[in-house]
C-alpha cells in the first residue's frame, strides 16, 4: 500500500481519431486510427502518477470479463497497486467510445457498468488507512457511491490522517439539484476540491472563479482549485489567498482525453512532494501539457524529472 489512493471510476476507452461529424443511420465515415486504452478518472490519475514515478493504489470496480482483465493488467503493467480493485459478477466493466475532433476536443459515448454499483461497503478500508492522500474522482457517474457514501469515505480518510481531494465528471445534462446532492455532502470533509471550470459553474451557477471558490469554502471545503484549461488553474486556499496559475505553451494539441486527470496527478504529486498549492497546480499544468500532446489519457506522461525539465525550459502562456 502507498501514500496515495485514487478511488473512483474506471473504464476501457476506444479512441477514434479524427472524427469531425457522425454518419446518418446506415451511413459510413472513415477515420484515421483507433487506440484502445484504459480510462476513467481514477485509473487515469493512478497510471499518470505511476509513470511519473509516484507510487499509488487504485480502488475501482470491474466486471469479471475481458475488459476488466485488461484494466487490471494495465494497472499492474505500470506498477499501480491493485489490492483495492473490486471484482464483480453480473455487470460489465465500464466502456467508453471517444471521438476526437480536429483540434483535440472530444465527445464520448459511455456505458456506466460497474462504476454505477461501486459502494462504500465494497471498499477495503485497509487500503485507505495509512495513506497520506485519498482522492475520490468520478463523482456524477457513480450512482450508488456519489453523495453521502463518498462523504463517509472521505470522513474516514481524514480520521485516518489522510488529506482528502475530490474531482468530478462534467455531466452537462445534470440538473443543479443533482450536482448539489452529489457534491455538497463532501465539502465539509474535503481538504481540496478540484473541479474544472464548467463543473464548478454547473454546481454554483456562477462564472467568476473567486466567487465560486467562496461558495465551496462557505460549505466547509478548505482549499479550492478550479482547472481552467489553457488559462491554467485558479487557487484559493484556506486563508483566502488567491492565485491564477498560468498554463504552459503547447505547440500542438493532439488529444485532450485525460488532461484533467493528468492535471490531478501532477497536483497530487506536487502536494506529496511538499510544494505549495500554487506550485502544485503549476506542476499539474505541466503534467496536463504532456497529456494533450499524445493520444490517450496517459500515453504522453513521462517521469517527474522530465516534467520538471519541461517546466524549466517551456514558457508560460500569457494571461
Amino acid at each position: 500500500m502507498s501514500d496515495i489512493v485514487s478511488v473512483g471510476i474506471c473504464c476501457v476507452d476506444a479512441i477514434g481519431q479524427t472524427i469531425d461529424d457522425y454518419p446518418p443511420p446506415g451511413g459510413l465515415r472513415l477515420f484515421d486510427r483507433l487506440t484502445l486504452t484504459t480510462g476513467g478518472n481514477a485509473v487515469n490519475c493512478s497510471i499518470a502518477l505511476a509513470k511519473m514515478g509516484i507510487a499509488c493504489d487504485a480502488v475501482v470496480k470491474v466486471g469479471n470479463d475481458a475488459l476488466g482483465e485488461f484494466v487490471v493488467s494495465e494497472l499492474k503493467k505500470y506498477g499501480v497497486g491493485t489490492a483495492g480493485v473490486i471484482h464483480t459478477s453480473g455487470i460489465h466493466t465500464p466502456f467508453t467510445f471517444a471521438s476526437i475532433f480536429t483540434g483535440g476536443q472530444r465527445s464520448f459515448f459511455h456505458t456506466m457498468g460497474a462504476n454505477g454499483t461501486l459502494a462504500y461497503q465494497d471498499i477495503n478500508l485497509d487500503i485507505i488507512r495509512g495513506a497520506k492522500f485519498c482522492f475520490v474522482t468520478g463523482t456524477m457517474v457513480m450512482a450508488t457511491f456519489d453523495g453521502e457514501q463518498t462523504a463517509h469515505l472521505l470522513k474516514d480518510a481524514q480520521r485516518f490522517g489522510a488529506r482528502t481531494l475530490l474531482d468530478t465528471v462534467y455531466l452537462d445534462s445534470a440538473p443543479r439539484e443533482l450536482w448539489h446532492r452529489n457534491i455538497y455532502p463532501s465539502l465539509a470533509v474535503l481538504d481540496y476540491f478540484i473541479p474544472s471550470q464548467p463543473e464548478a459553474k454547473a454546481i454554483t451557477g456562477l462564472s467568476d472563479p473567486s466567487d465560486i471558490a467562496k461558495v465551496f469554502q462557505d460549505r466547509g471545503c478548505r482549499n479550492v482549485v478550479i482547472k481552467m484549461d489553457e488559462k491554467g488553474a485558479f487557487c484559493r486556499d484556506a486563508s483566502g489567498a488567491e492565485a491564477l496559475v498560468p498554463a504552459y505553451k503547447v505547440d500542438q494539441v493532439v488529444d485532450t482525453t485525460g488532461a484533467g486527470d493528468s492535471w490531478c496527478a501532477g497536483f497530487i504529486c506536487g502536494l506529496h512532494e511538499g510544494l505549495s498549492m500554487p506550485d502544485a497546480a503549476l506542476l499539474g499544468n505541466a503534467t496536463a501539457a504532456h497529456c494533450i500532446q499524445a493520444p490517450g489519457a496517459s500515453t504522453g506522461i513521462v517521469a517527474l524529472d522530465r516534467i520538471r525539465e519541461f517546466q524549466r525550459v517551456t514558457p508560460l502562456r500569457k494571461p
